[in-house]
């Protein structure tokens, strides 16, 4: 296993969220606040091993060909828009994530929920349940548009969830020996659980069973034409009822290796405004450690 995918494959329990917004909000107004605002406040919890935040283009059935009795078409109010990944080394990081900050703080957090979802789901990926197989970007922190086409695959079962997993988990670990993939990382989603996200005090907006899915791959591939081929070479219809494909517009990670990025810290506008005039001072490990103390320790720019 490459270096890469053995730092993700360290998580022990993955909660990965997938929102829609309310409908009288600008998209790009509430992709900007998601990253800019939102996320950055996540990153400085305790015990996250790994947070990426995807934002997606609208679902893509013509990037595949037809495949008879697997919907590959989305309606257009029921696509995801973007999906927070979160992921925790031991059930301790767990716990430590989890009482910081305290409930009255912490509502203040979770208020962005009501502030810009419309509807929003999320699946616990359990140990081997979530599993990069490969990863030979270069890079453990993407922040912002991929440099290769990258597509969040999503799957729902026809019914028999061993053999969808079973199918799912031998198709992965094929297109990991085909060289044309970047990057490949399944998860297989256990069914919401509503009670403890209430008992949690996340607002429950989840979706009803039948607009659940119950996979994620997260893929990136070397060009378009190798989505198709892989797709093709799946024999996905015995155990696969409906494949709905993003295109990826952007990833930003603000943790990773169990700290925060330096996106995760001063967010990805200071990341840009940096990189547009090829400056790294701010970015020193004695500056961020004196404006964020202890919580900045180790941080990197991507």
């Amino acid at each position: 296993m490459d270096g890469l995918a053995a730092i993700e494959n360290r998580a022990w329990l993955g909660r990965v969220t997938c929102g829609w917004k309310r409908p009288e909000l600008p998209l790009e107004d509430v992709l900007r606040y998601w990253r800019d605002v939102h996320s950055p406040a996540i990153a400085r919890r305790p015990g996250i091993w790994e947070y990426r935040h995807f934002q997606f283009d609208p679902v893509r059935s013509d990037l595949v060909a037809a495949i008879i009795g697997v919907a590959l078409d989305c309606p257009r109010d029921e696509q995801l828009m973007w999906t927070s990944d979160v992921r925790y080394a031991s059930q301790a990081d767990l716990d430590l994530f989890s009482a910081d900050p305290a409930p009255a703080t912490r509502g203040h957090l979770l208020a962005d929920i009501d502030l810009i979802v419309e509807q929003s789901t999320t699946y616990r990926v359990v140990e081997e349940f979530g599993h990069t197989f490969v990863d030979r970007s270069g890079t453990g922190q993407p922040q912002g548009a991929p440099a290769a086409p990258t597509y969040s695959l999503f799957f729902r079962h026809r019914g028999d969830e061993a053999a969808f997993r079973t199918k799912l988990e031998a198709m992965s670990t094929k297109w990991a020996d085909d060289q044309a993939v970047v990057r490949l990382r399944l998860a297989l989603f256990e069914a919401p659980d509503i009670e403890t996200e209430r008992k949690s005090g996340y607002p429950i907006k989840t979706h009803p069973p039948e607009r659940q899915y119950q996979a994620w791959t997260d893929l990136t591939v070397a060009n378009d034409s190798d989505l198709a081929r892989l797709v093709a070479d799946a024999d996905l219809a015995p155990e696969v009822s409906a494949l709905h494909i993003y295109p990826v517009r952007a990833v930003y990670t603000s943790n990773r290796d169990g700290k925060p990025t330096f996106v995760g810290l001063r967010g990805y506008p200071a990341l840009a405004a940096m990189t547009a005039l090829g400056g790294k001072n701010q970015a020193h490990p004695a500056l961020l450690e004196w404006m964020y103390g202890p919580v900045a320790e180790g941080v990197e720019l991507p």
